[in-house]
């Protein structure tokens, strides 16, 4: 049986993969070994491409799951408004404590059952993306209220 929605949802998505290629293009590709500002637009669009192309496939072919819904609602909408609230927050108070409050939310959101797991995971998450941009790579994070 055909799904409408991976249907409607494998040419949005297509076009969409198509759109951001041709964007990249015009943002200049470059190569694997000198990438220009367009590159990783690029390989995001052409993956987004494939995938959808592969779903619009499956559903013309009637092969497609056809699922219910995701689930709770809630989960989606705390995502995204974890991330809303880490950009209005970054500058202000610092990566640490900005990134501590996102990873706290989105781990909350994929049903983190225990909050001694919760807090040890985001705490992990923080301090190691941390030691890798600010040591290790040297990228100038914003130091907030801790000040550092």
């Amino acid at each position: 049986m055909r799904s409408l929605g991976d249907i409607i949802g494998g040419l949005f998505f297509l076009a969409l993969g198509i759109w951001a290629i041709i964007g990249a293009h015009k943002l200049h590709v470059g190569t694997v070994t000198e990438p220009q500002p367009g590159f990783f637009p690029f390989l995001g669009g052409v993956t987004l491409a494939a995938l959808s192309g592969i779903l619009l496939f499956q559903a013309l072919l009637g092969r497609s799951k056809g699922t219910g819904a995701f689930g709770a609602l809630w989960r989606p909408i705390a995502m995204i408004m974890g991330l809303v609230l880490y950009v209005a927050i970054l500058d202000s108070v610092g990566y640490i404590l900005a990134t501590i409050v996102l990873s706290l939310i989105l781990l909350r959101a994929l049903d983190t059952k225990t909050w001694w797991v919760l807090a040890v995971a985001a705490l992990c998450i923080t301090f190691g993306s941390y030691i890798l941009f600010d040591r290790a790579l040297g990228v100038t994070l914003p130091r907030g209220l801790l000040g550092f």
